[in-house]
């Protein structure tokens, strides 16, 4: 989230009591009895006052200076219609998360009331959101990615690590999807003469049927996947990268050419990646480098407590025409 200063855009509190009852009304709020002497300010508010091109599912954020609990709120698009905002509040009540329904290609005003002062902020949504096709144009499209096109935000230990051991491709095609659902096959790719191919004697990904009734949003999740790496100019030998509770979530770009603002969610068991980083071949080693980043492992769902918890956003995996990927093929 980037804040930006307000204080030649918005207009701050005025330190007098307020004549307004502060309790929440159908435009958002927060319950609060009136405060005698106000002395909040609006500081900062995501997306960017005047923004292009802000994701339709991110939130807003706003943050003030001290308790801003007492504020109200509206959102209304260029037609008159307002969103509902649905507040998530942070400690303290000094910033809240407000999340909505927002369309794409629309420009959205945000009014805030505090302290008798009221501020209004515009931004303009990207084309995300859209949709061009119907979801069973995309039965039989692969899209690919490898972990090191997404940028790691947990734990950030891994940032250390050389990400040219995560380069290795993954498929995701959509086998089936309707206005409700859709599912999924992965698989292991790999670069062959300048084609991407499905990597032969690996076990494919069978995904469950997941919710697409938010297309083009979608978002899918499964209890474990093998990622293979190997590298014979390196010396590096096969190596099984196991990845638990997977979760993967994305939307498609409005001609369904590519998925956009991946996101990646998951445990990688981490035995035997030592020799991955330049560690030792030992069960424990990438955990004992981590917890000198004060990152510690976690359970794996074998209660071996070998797994890191990782994040991985600003995915973009586009449409290889072409690719095709095979239950299982050997």
């Amino acid at each position: 989230m980037i804040r930006v200063p307000l204080a030649l855009l918005l207009l701050g509190c005025p330190q007098e009591p307020s004549d307004k009852d502060s309790g929440t009304d159908t435009a958002g709020g927060h319950d609060t009895a009136t405060e005698e002497v106000c002395q909040t300010n609006l500081i900062a508010v995501s997306p960017n006052p005047e923004a292009v091109g802000v994701y339709y599912r991110d939130p807003i954020v706003l943050s003030f200076d001290a308790d801003g609990s007492s504020a109200r709120w509206s959102l209304t698009a260029t037609d008159g219609s307002q969103v509902a905002l649905t507040p998530t509040w942070g400690e303290g009540s000094t910033m809240v998360t407000l999340a909505g329904t927002l369309a794409a290609q629309t420009t959205y005003t945000l009014t805030v009331d505090l302290c008798g002062a009221q501020s209004s902020v515009s931004f303009t949504t990207s084309s995300l959101g859209g949709f061009e096709l119907t979801p069973g144009d995309l039965i039989d499209r692969t899209y690919s990615f490898a972990l090191a096109d997404a940028e790691i935000i947990e734990p950030a230990v891994l940032e250390a690590f050389d990400d040219a051991k995560l380069v290795t491709p993954l498929g995701f095609m959509v086998q089936n999807a309707d206005d409700t659902s859709m599912e999924l096959l992965g698989a292991v790719c790999e670069n062959q003469l300048g084609e991407l191919v499905q990597k032969s004697n690996t076990k494919t990904w069978d995904f469950p049927t997941a919710d697409f009734s938010a297309a083009p949003f979608f978002s899918t999740e499964i209890d474990e996947l093998t990622i293979v790496y190997e590298d014979d100019a390196s010396g590096i030998p096969r190596t099984d990268i196991v990845l638990y509770e997977f979760l993967f979530d994305g939307v498609f770009a409005p001609d369904g050419t590519s998925i956009e603002h991946g996101h990646v969610d998951t445990l990688v068991d981490t035995r035997g990646l030592g020799p991955l980083f330049n560690l030792e071949d030992t069960d424990n080693a990438v955990c004992e480098f981590a917890a000198g980043f004060s990152v510690a492992c976690t359970e794996c769902p074998d209660s071996g407590v070998y797994c890191l918890h990782t994040i991985g956003v600003d995915i973009s995996a586009p449409w290889f025409e072409g690719l095709t990927l095979y239950p299982d093929a050997g």
